[in-house]
């Protein structure tokens, strides 16, 4: 897989870890209550990267350490125990392990055996997951009209990298669709946007189509769309007044200096609205040429 679309696939996961928490940690099988989030920078472990992905506190005084991988490699574990045991030497509690594997994988090295030291993490696969059972389960419960839970939500925004008989674009088209029926808008809002972003990074630009007109039809493409009118119409605005700046600046100065040399022509063109403003404005206190220098780049 690619490198820029496995790190997205690790960014969108650990952003249901931003939005859904203690509903995402159930999710994988952690059922205790989150205390507080821990700090998850390690500034003295001298290793590759000192951040663990996620780490709470939980009531039962321990931490549960959260990774997200999308790889197998052989040095994962190595690293992982690093972060637990800098974290247990830091805080002397109980430190559990928790690797969610997506895409792929569907078995990886869960322990290590490195002397003194026995070391083993729980992996939670997500391709073990019946994604069409899970689909037909979520539209049953939709045509009912019955209220999603927090839970069923979490599954609706996995079920991409869930197994399935379907392609991805089929299951994320499928997915939004359902999404649409979420009663919480919150909740809906935050489920298309991720159901979005893996769909950017894992679907054709041919099928890319298929997903936008579905996804047009949201609450949040309509949202996404006007959005994008107001800022486009801003920044034609920002543009066109640019423009008439450049033109202004030079007319002046040359009615004020004779012609301009190209070369500040250039820099003008090139100038930002400030200092162009800053030109305007200035016009009449202008003794020679070379005053406007220091406002150019």
């Amino acid at each position: 897989m690619d490198t820029k679309i496995r790190n997205t696939e690790d960014a969108i996961m650990k952003s249901v870890m931003d939005v859904f928490r203690e509903d995402a940690l159930k999710f994988f099988g952690v059922k205790a209550k989150i205390v507080s989030s821990a700090r998850t920078e390690l500034k003295n472990l001298q290793i590759t990267t000192a951040f663990m992905d996620y780490t709470f506190l939980l009531d039962d005084n321990s931490f549960v350490h959260l990774e997200f991988q999308t790889t197998d490699k052989k040095d994962d574990l190595s690293r992982f125990l690093a972060y637990d045991a800098a974290l247990h030497y830091k805080e002397n509690k109980n430190v559990n392990t928790i690797v969610v594997y997506s895409s792929d994988i569907k078995k990886a090295v869960t322990s290590i055996n490195i002397g003194s030291i026995k070391y083993s993490v729980k992996a939670f696969y997500m391709n073990s997951i019946d994604g069409d059972k899970k689909l037909d389960y979520l539209r049953n419960k939709i045509y009912n009209n019955e209220i999603l839970t927090k839970q069923d939500i979490l599954t609706l925004v996995f079920l991409p990298i869930m197994s399935s008989t379907k392609n991805k674009t089929d299951r994320i088209v499928d997915a939004i669709t359902l999404s649409k029926s979420i009663k919480d808008k919150e909740a809906e809002s935050n489920s298309l946007a991720l159901l979005y972003a893996f769909a950017e990074k894992f679907v054709s630009k041919e099928n890319m189509n298929k997903i936008k007109e579905v996804f047009r039809m949201t609450e949040l493409g309509k949202l996404l769309k006007q959005e994008g009118i107001e800022e486009g119409r801003k920044q034609g605005i920002e543009e066109g007044r640019k423009e008439e700046l450049i033109r202004t600046s030079i007319k002046l100065l040359t009615k004020k200096f004779g012609i301009l040399p190209d070369d500040i022509k250039n820099k003008i063109e090139n100038s930002d609205t400030t200092a162009l403003e800053i030109i305007v404005d200035g016009i009449l206190d202008f003794e020679k040429l070379e005053d406007i220098f220091k406002y150019l780049k």
